[in-house]
């Protein structure tokens, strides 16, 4: 056995023997992330077929004032997001011990609260919008189309906060992939309505209407498979309790805490760069990080499959707050190792060949768009390496620990930015980005090794388990990237299309021989193939019966 393919599993135990609450826990992994990720790459595929489109027709101007628009809803929804990590973790406690009353407790004060908070922040943004469109320095040509564009985003986005409640049950009982198919079904809908829209003038006010249509899809359909499929699901405010807002005060404050650093980490490069250098620097930015940051939407499956999924496995035991036999732990390593591998396959290829991609993607690159592409794709790879702590601390009641990642990140941004500046002598796309780079990986170095402490796992085994078969994809990509660029470098847009094309079927295969044969062992080879003919088996019949007779957790 190879030093990559060492046994994951703390304190030698077999990664194959689960028992109990670990075989339902598994089975929903298996078809939750499998189906999960299905969903993350069509909605991929999705989003980089927008851009190209939107751009030709409404401009860089109109694109960045969008891409700042998102920028604000972030912020905006970071106000209620620490909510939902309280619905997936209590609803897993709550299911697995049978106290569907405290679940629809929680449901409901939480739907009331996060209501009641939406509305006024709704109303603080429209009473002063005008002022921070001003402030990004939004063309006066398009400031009212702008302002419109807002109002009916964030209304439509703060909505949906509230009404998730539906998701976050679903998810909270294992049945990711029901909320996932609704997903599917609301941004294919959404495409084709931005498609339509933009392409017949209605520019920026046509991106706002095809996102209103999504999130009406999405909160209604959710909510009539929460009710349908959970059968014990109550919602009403009779059910609201003092108890339930305790819990996502406490819990949920924490969580709330660490998703506003996290957001001002992955914006603050804009955040500057619009009123700094201009609001054209936000579009190249949003443009470099576009790829990267969609691979984050394939591995983000990983990550929500493991909150619930620790919840489930430590029930809110202080005693065993690893699980019966030390599930969590073993839970956190073999996820770690599989998100990593997903991660790095994605990333490396992107921070190899940044260059042809963008040509064959937009037709031209803009300026140092390939270097911030490039460095965006590894930052994307190292900060997926904490999701699996994130998530799992989380999931056993330790929300607090996140903030030994984004806590650091905060202060190694606020050295490296200005660093940037007086290095460089002048503020700069360039500089921005590879200030928060190097702030992301250091913090994330940090933070896995607090999680490997908290969790009991040795670097030495974290190392060859975990971070060691990440560096095969990018020596991989490395032999393909000289090639791509070379083919690239003097190729129409077209052109560039077809060796990208060949370029990522090549990687794709080389890659899957090279995991198979020098990466995976016996057993995770065996696994992966029989998940697989499973999956496909299931796909045939969904398609050729309309049905098909699987378990869910």
């Amino acid at each position: 056995m190879s030093a990559v393919s060492q046994p994951v599993a703390p304190e030698e135990q077999p990664l194959n023997a689960p028992t109990g609450h670990e075989t339902v826990v598994r089975e929903a992994l298996t078809r939750n992330i499998g189906r999960d990720a299905a969903a993350r790459v069509g909605y991929l595929l999705t989003r980089l077929l927008i851009p190209p489109f939107v751009l030709v027709r409404i401009g860089l101007a109109a694109y960045s004032v969008w891409s700042a628009i998102f920028i604000l809803v972030s912020y905006v929804g970071v106000s209620t997001m620490g909510i939902s990590a309280v619905y997936i973790k209590y609803t897993a406690e709550f299911t697995a011990s049978g106290e569907t009353d405290k679940a629809n407790s929680l449901l409901s004060t939480g739907l009331f609260a996060t209501g009641a908070v939406c509305a006024l922040i709704f109303a603080a943004i429209a009473l002063d919008l005008h002022h921070v469109l001003i402030w990004l320095r939004v063309p006066p040509a398009i400031l009212a189309e702008a302002q419109l564009a807002v109002i009916i985003v964030i209304g439509t986005f703060l909505s949906a906060l509230v009404f998730g409640v539906f998701a976050q049950a679903l998810a909270g009982s294992q049945k990711i992939a029901e909320t996932q198919g609704v997903w599917v079904i609301s941004y294919l809908a959404e495409m084709v309505l931005i498609f339509v829209l933009v392409g017949t003038g209605h520019g920026l006010l046509g991106l706002a209407e095809a996102f209103l249509v999504r999130q009406i899809l999405s909160i209604g359909l959710n909510a009539f498979v929460a009710f349908r499929t959970l059968p014990w699901l109550r919602i009403s405010l009779r059910r609201l309790s003092f108890d339930s807002l305790r819990k996502l005060i406490g819990f949920g404050g924490v969580v709330q805490l660490s998703a506003v650093l996290g957001i001002a980490l992955g914006t603050i490069e804009r955040v500057i760069a619009a009123p700094l250098i201009g609001l054209t620097a936000v579009g190249i930015m949003d443009l470099s990080d576009k790829w990267p940051g969609m691979s984050g939407g394939v591995v983000d499956a990983f990550a929500a499959s493991f909150l619930p999924a620790a919840s489930y496995l430590s029930r809110g035991r202080v005693d065993k707050p690893f699980g019966d036999n030390r599930a969590v732990p073993r839970l956190y390593l073999r996820g770690a190792r599989y998100t990593h591998l997903t991660s790095a396959s994605i990333c490396a290829l992107l921070a190899a060949s940044s260059g042809p991609f963008l040509i064959a993607w937009l037709g031209k690159s803009y300026v140092a768009s390939a270097y911030l592409m490039t460095i965006f794709a590894v930052q994307q790879n190292v900060n997926h390496m904490t999701a699996p702590g994130t998530s799992i601390l989380k999931g056993i009641g330790r929300p607090k620990e996140e903030l030994y990642y984004s806590v650091p990140n905060i202060l190694m941004a606020l050295v490296m930015i200005p660093l940037s500046r007086l290095v460089l002598g002048h503020w700069s796309v360039w500089g921005l980005g590879t200030a928060v780079v190097i702030a992301t990986i250091t913090s994330a170095t940090f933070f896995i090794a607090h999680a490997n402490r908290i969790l009991r796992v040795p670097w030495k085994r974290y190392l060859q388990s975990v971070a060691a078969p990440g560096l095969v994809p990018y020596v991989v990509s490395a032999c393909l990237s000289i090639p791509a660029w070379r083919l690239a470098e003097h190729a129409t847009r077209w052109q560039a299309v077809g060796v990208m094309a060949g370029v990522c079927l090549g990687y794709s295969l080389i890659l899957a021989i090279v995991l198979d044969r020098m990466v995976l062992d016996a057993d995770e080879r065996n696994w992966f193939r029989s998940v697989v003919r499973r999956e496909t088996s299931r796909l045939f019949a969904a398609i050729w019966l309309g049905e098909s007779n699987e378990r869910t957790a």
